[in-house]
């Protein structure tokens, strides 16, 4: 009797570990609400412009080339510039020698001039004498005139007796050359251009444009100028200047001339990025990548006490990185969601990430 009690004292105290080894049921978890990760940017109030992005090349001005040449015939001797390069006021530009008949030309002229003087003189003479008609005396001065004629229009021309020997041409200002029109030991004619150069800054841009955007193109309408091959520049400032109509038979497009300002330190031919700010507002502009295409307008979330709030938005005027804001449920200075804004819904909850 005394061990069926122990078993029995056995089994209980079994029974009672195996109860005490039992997991209890856990309570049922609440789901979390999902959190996206966003980062923000304080909506600003800026200028915003609307441009037209198109391309070009450095060229000097038509009308500011300066063109130099000699009233004489002469044989070049030697060149003392090369194209592009920047001259200073007395440089050496050329040297050469007038032809050989240049300073006949001005000999025979001036015995010319002297021999129908002394006939003037004689006929004169003689009609004082009655021993000459006024006809004589008429043949006289006009060929007296003429000789005068022909002196006076070599000495405008610039040949005078000192044209013997080599002449030196210098520059008369500061200039960059923009074309030779002549080689060493060519001869040239009286008149012919040797050399083509204008002042510092006097240089202009020629753009090409679409034929269906000139309509969108006015007269002095800002421009911003970027060299191609410097894009990290600074953008030089220019205004619309001329707006041509009729289409470059090569390029099929057409040409608009845009001035610079002073100083501006682009190089004659370089290739350009022009911006042409067809016009300009101040407004509520956010990065592009802060709206979302919703229906005929737009969708942008502003951020809200940790939550997501959507406001339905319209747009204005935009360029590369910027876009104007019409809404009127959101003001300058709302954190709006600018990167990670495709997975949010209206009242989401969100963390903000430091950029």
């Amino acid at each position: 009797m005394r061990s069926d009690s122990k078993i029995i004292i056995s089994l209980l105290c079994t029974l009672d570990l195996i109860s005490c080894t039992v997991d209890k049921p856990e309570a049922p978890q609440t789901a979390q609400e999902p959190i996206a990760q966003v980062q923000t940017v304080k909506l600003q109030k800026a200028d915003i412009s609307k441009t037209l992005r198109v391309y070009g090349t450095v060229l000097p001005w038509p009308d500011k080339l300066q063109t130099v040449s000699v009233a004489y015939a002469s044989r070049i001797e030697s060149l003392a510039v090369t194209e592009g390069q920047l001259v200073q006021k007395g440089e050496l530009l050329l040297t050469l020698n007038p032809g050989d008949d240049t300073a006949l030309q001005l000999e025979q002229a001036q015995k010319e001039q002297a021999s129908a003087v002394q006939v003037l003189q004689l006929v004169q003479e003689r009609l004082d004498l009655k021993l000459a008609t006024r006809q004589e005396l008429n043949a006289a001065q006009l060929r007296a005139e003429q000789a005068n004629t022909l002196i006076n229009n070599l000495l405008s021309r610039g040949v005078t007796a000192r044209h013997k020997g080599t002449q030196k041409i210098k520059a008369d200002h500061v200039g960059i050359i923009h074309q030779l029109s002549v080689q060493a030991g060519q001869i040239v004619p009286a008149n012919s251009p040797l050399l083509q150069w204008l002042d510092q800054n006097q240089s202009a841009v020629r753009l090409s444009i679409e034929p269906e955007d000139v309509d969108q193109i006015q007269g002095k309408q800002p421009v911003l100028i970027t060299p191609v091959n410097k894009p990290t520049q600074q953008p030089v400032s220019g205004v619309v200047e001329t707006i041509s109509h009729q289409i470059d038979p090569v390029t099929r497009l057409l040409n608009v001339w845009v001035s610079l300002k002073q100083n501006h330190g682009l190089l004659i031919n370089d290739f350009v990025e022009a911006q042409i700010i067809l016009s300009s507002t101040n407004a509520l502009v956010a990065p592009k990548s802060a709206l979302l295409p919703d229906g005929n307008g737009y969708r942008l979330f502003t951020v809200e006490n940790g939550h997501a709030v959507q406001h339905q938005v319209q747009t204005g005027q935009e360029n590369d990185t910027q876009i104007e804001i019409i809404a009127d449920d959101i003001k300058e200075q709302d954190d709006i969601v600018a990167l990670g804004n495709y997975e949010l819904e209206d009242g989401m909850a969100v963390r903000v990430q430091q950029p």
